[in-house]
């Protein structure tokens, strides 16, 4: 591909226009899109920080007669300049040449009137799709390379600014069947304003004032699509269900019980028993469960609300058999909203447990806004989580260890729970001793003994180190034994996200592949094992949207030994004894929640049944697994890991 190193290098030695965009993050610089333009060349640099990651992008283009005619990506390396190019194309009359990485070009037809950009962007190439598709008369068009794309307008506004008025246009960007869009604001040029809501915006500098409007612009909107998806996903009930003949999980005793019948009414269960001994009412909804498994309805304890949340994300949790999520870190205006709206049965998606997240303030804080840089800024904030209703207290990587006492202290106060990473500085055991009821993430247990490394050789995230240590680390050395012993006497509970690290998972949070993952996945299933083994209590959780790895959580727990109807209690009692609401939830209990679950298949004896899901009683609410897989074409979790055609689940914590 010769034309674009030419054109290239031709423009380098002309006059420049350029313009910055902010990436905010709650307030906070976190970084820049900075688009150049010198003749027909047009250059976008993305870089932003995010905690010890982030995305780091640049994009160069080509235009000859009002569009795109080549075109590249590239990674901005750390002494910011450009590395090789990850992407190449090339448009010649209506042919269209690609090529990945070193790999050689692949050529094809394009079809009439098809956007042409590079895959993996900035939010700069999203805002030129939405000036394509809004230029066509029915606003859709092929993308090469990816699914056709079509863009609604939601919102055209003129906004106050100081003295100035501002146009703003909300365009939703639809692709192939996904049921869930992408948003982005544009101004009275067609130009990109700002994305849409998430925890990193990236905003036209000098009008970063608008956010806050343009947030609530963007929110009443997808308010109004989720209530209205939940009402069609709905299954239509007798108000009274009856399920009959089903082979119950009874999670309490950690045993099956055959052909059992369970009465729902309203949301709650008001009958459990022999399907001989519990009479049907009349006029009830019946659901004929024999030869499958009525279990309750499983909880994640490491997720993520978003925007997405409320509409297909949610949707895709209750289809993995997700009644319960525990948030462990969301913006809380999202989190409050989704958790009192699905209580009131206006959303489609898991009941929320939400946990208060709490960071420091260096660059590479968290994406948050609840910042603690004393003392008092810290009861604070634990102060008004417990006002808000939340239910523990998450910290985060850099909280300064001398504020973890008070965190502590105040969380205890408040009746709180205390959890999270551990912060830079501190080991587990400090941890625990000063009060974490519960550790986030099992790539600690690597980390914790190489806190040197977290420095030297350069500053690194724990995870990074744990990737690193993982293949040679002895899980059986005395060191590992006498943490464990500490952990067991303190109670400590583990919520491992043993998903995100067997596997080489780690790469997705930037923690890098392991240069022998099979070694690596050996530790980790050896320290599933000897947690279990020693009682340290386990939770199973996911670290991502959609719940999308919870089935594969709980298979590592099967692999690694565990009796498939323990891992089963792992899932639903105890996570609901863990938060202190096993009276209302957890089991398949009369006068407990009805969150039930209907498996065609015998998850008990084998976890992978879980895949054969049916049926979703969510709080009386009944979702037809079949209704809730085809509302989601796609799983639709908008990230901030740079903009592309095809949309992919995100891991967010580490």
């Amino acid at each position: 591909m010769l034309l674009p190193l030419l054109a290239f290098a031709a423009a380098a030695a002309l006059p420049a226009d350029s313009t910055t965009w902010v990436v905010d993050n709650h307030g906070r610089r976190a970084g820049d899109l900075v688009v150049v333009t010198r003749g027909d060349t047009t250059v976008a640099r993305w870089v932003f920080t995010d905690r010890n990651r982030g995305t780091r992008v640049e994009t160069r283009h080509v235009t000859r007669d009002g569009r795109w005619v080549a075109g590249e990506a590239r990674p901005v390396l750390a002494d910011g300049t450009a590395g090789d190019p990850t992407e190449r194309y090339e448009v010649s009359g209506d042919s269209l040449r690609t090529s990945v990485g070193r790999g050689n070009p692949i050529a094809f037809a394009l079809a009439p009137g098809a956007f042409v950009a590079v895959r993996g962007g900035t939010p700069f190439e999203q805002a030129a799709l939405a000036r394509h598709l809004l230029a066509r008369p029915d606003r859709r068009a092929p993308v090469a390379g990816g699914p056709a794309a079509r863009a609604e307008v939601i919102a055209d506004t003129t906004l106050r600014l100081g003295a100035q008025r501002v146009r703003a246009r909300l365009v939703m960007l639809y692709r192939g069947a996904a049921a869930y869009p992408t948003g982005i604001w544009l101004d009275d040029r067609g130009e990109l304003l700002a994305t849409d809501v998430q925890w990193f915006i990236t905003v036209r500098e000098g009008r970063e004032a608008l956010l806050p409007a343009l947030r609530a612009i963007e929110l009443r909107w997808r308010d109004v699509q989720a209530e209205a998806l939940a009402k069609r996903l709905v299954t239509p009930t007798a108000g009274t269900i009856a399920i009959v003949n089903g082979d119950l999980f009874d999670a309490e005793a950690g045993v099956m019980r055959p052909r059992q019948t369970v009465i729902v009414r309203g949301d709650r269960i008001v009958a459990v028993g022999s399907a001989d001994a519990v009479p049907v009412p009349a006029g009830a909804t019946v659901i004929d469960a024999a030869g499958k498994t009525v279990m309750p309805g499983m909880w994640d304890m490491h997720g993520h609300l978003q925007v997405s949340s409320q509409g297909g994300i949610g949707a895709v949790q209750l289809a993995n058999g997700i009644t319960t999520v525990r948030d462990l870190a969301s913006d809380i205006d999202i989190a409050t909203s989704f958790r009192d709206r699905e209580a009131q049965g206006k959303l489609a998606g898991p009941r929320a447990v939400l946990a208060g997240f709490i960071e420091g303030p260096l660059a590479w804080a968290g994406p948050s806004g609840s910042i603690a840089r004393d003392e008092a800024e810290a009861r604070r904030w634990v102060q008004r989580y417990a006002e808000l209703g939340y239910k523990q207290i998450k910290l985060y990587n850099v909280v300064h260890p001398d504020l973890v006492p008070t965190i502590a202290a105040e969380a205890k106060r408040q009746g709180m729970r205390l959890s999270g990473h551990i912060p830079r500085g501190m080991s587990i055991e400090a941890a625990v001793a000063l009060g974490f009821d519960e550790i986030q993430h099992a790539a600690f247990f690597f980390s914790n003994f190489f806190p040197d490394s977290l420095y030297l050789p350069r500053m690194r995230a724990y995870s990074q180190v744990a990737t690193a240590v993982a293949p040679t680390f002895d899980v059986d050395a005395p060191g590992m034994t006498k943490l464990l012993e500490f952990l067991k006497a303190k109670g400590t509970t583990v919520d491992g996200t043993f998903n995100l690290w067997i596997g080489g998972g780690g790469a997705l949070v930037g923690a890098g592949g392991s240069p022998d993952q099979q070694k690596a996945d050996s530790a980790y299933m050896r320290l599933i094992r000897r947690l279990y083994a020693m009682g340290i209590p386990l939770v199973a959780g996911t670290d991502n949207f959609a719940s999308t790895t919870y089935r594969r959580e709980l298979e590592m727990y099967e692999l690694a030994g565990i009796p498939q109807a323990r891992i089963l209690q792992i899932a639903t009692i105890e996570a609901a004894r863990f938060l202190r609401e096993e009276r209302d939830y957890g089991s398949v209990s009369a006068g407990k929640v009805a969150d039930l679950l209907i498996v065609n298949g015998a998850p008990a004896t084998r976890i992978g049944d879980l895949a054969k899901l049916e049926t979703v009683i969510r709080g009386g609410r009944l979702y037809k697994v079949a209704d809730l897989a085809a509302a989601q074409m796609s799983r639709g979790a908008n990230g901030a890991e740079g903009f592309a055609w095809d949309d992919h689940d995100d891991h967010d914590d580490p």
